[in-house]
């Protein structure tokens, strides 16, 4: 089993004037004044697609941040450059906090409107994804605060470990996505004040006390990518950022956009295949599930 995984692609598109009042005033600043629009690329963002449909894997996760600002017109373009994908190949998508960047955004739920036929809404208890010899989890712990923390609900904790309960799960591998690291690179739990999971340690004891734990947890969130641990004591669950698809190409700096794609073998992760933006293609760098070096 081959599952790709990309984050934080950030499709944007300039707000009309009538969407700048309140934060994503601040954000445009930031974005088109500020430059760091230039931080990202649309020729990586169509060339990751292209390299998506190329790998034929049998699943891609997209652990949010689709957009920068929220906005309908780059929901509309996200749509528009990731069709290919979503026409052929499994896709599940969890949001990011781009994702709800506004309380309207967030009200009317508004990647919904677009991405609903890929988010496994109609999995119970919490959002999934079933193929035959894998199950992907999502959670969605984003709030559109003036700062980027995010906060799971006491349903989303508790329909996980419903999930995790259910007869048969281990028979085949698990993985668990959503947008915020659960660990940082170095282990530690990642509940930053300023933008990390508030209630990190509630997630991880319920993957602690569970029956069928997940076989990788798959997040994005920090654009360079790491790999890292979850140590619950009795086990080790890989924890993989895959960095953000979306970066332009600054070798003065060592960013790049990246993408992983794991390699499931029976119920584990056996490996994780590490592609990077060289300035004219995604070249692929292997690696192991954990020691993966930040890009």
């Amino acid at each position: 089993m081959r599952v790709a995984h990309a984050t934080d692609i950030h499709w944007m598109v300039r707000p009309p004037i009538t969407r700048l009042p309140g934060k994503r005033l601040l954000g445009s600043v930031n974005l088109y004044l500020m430059g760091r629009r230039r931080s990202f690329s649309s020729r990586v963002q169509q060339a990751l697609v292209d390299h998506l449909v190329d790998l034929r894997p049998d699943a891609v996760v997209i652990t949010g941040d689709l957009t920068a600002q929220a906005l309908p017109a780059e929901f509309a373009e996200a749509r528009r450059v990731l069709d290919p994908v979503l026409q052929t190949i499994p896709t599940f998508v969890v949001p990011g906090n781009h994702d709800v960047y506004t309380t309207g955004a967030r009200r009317s739920q508004r990647i919904r409107d677009t991405f609903a036929p890929w988010m496994g809404l109609d999995g119970e208890p919490i959002p999934r994804l079933d193929l035959e010899g894998l199950t992907v989890l999502g959670l969605d712990p984003n709030r559109p605060t003036p700062l980027s923390s995010g906060r799971l609900p006491t349903w989303q904790l508790d329909g996980l470990a419903r999930a995790l309960d259910e007869p048969g799960l281990g028979a085949h591998p698990v993985l668990l996505a959503i947008h915020y690291p659960v660990v940082d690179r170095h282990g530690q739990p990642y509940d930053r004040w300023d933008r990390g999971l508030r209630n990190v340690d509630a997630l991880i004891d319920v993957i602690r006390a569970a029956p069928t734990r997940p076989a990788a947890i798959l997040c994005g969130h920090v654009h360079r990518g790491y790999s890292a641990e979850l140590d619950l004591g009795d086990a080790r669950i890989p924890v993989l950022d895959a960095g953000s698809g979306g970066l332009a190409y600054r070798p003065d700096t060592g960013r790049t956009a990246a993408m992983n794609l794991l390699c499931l073998e029976g119920n584990h992760l056996a490996g994780v295949e590490r592609y990077l933006w060289d300035g004219e293609r995604f070249a692929r760098e292997v690696v192991g599930a954990v020691g993966l070096e930040p890009t």
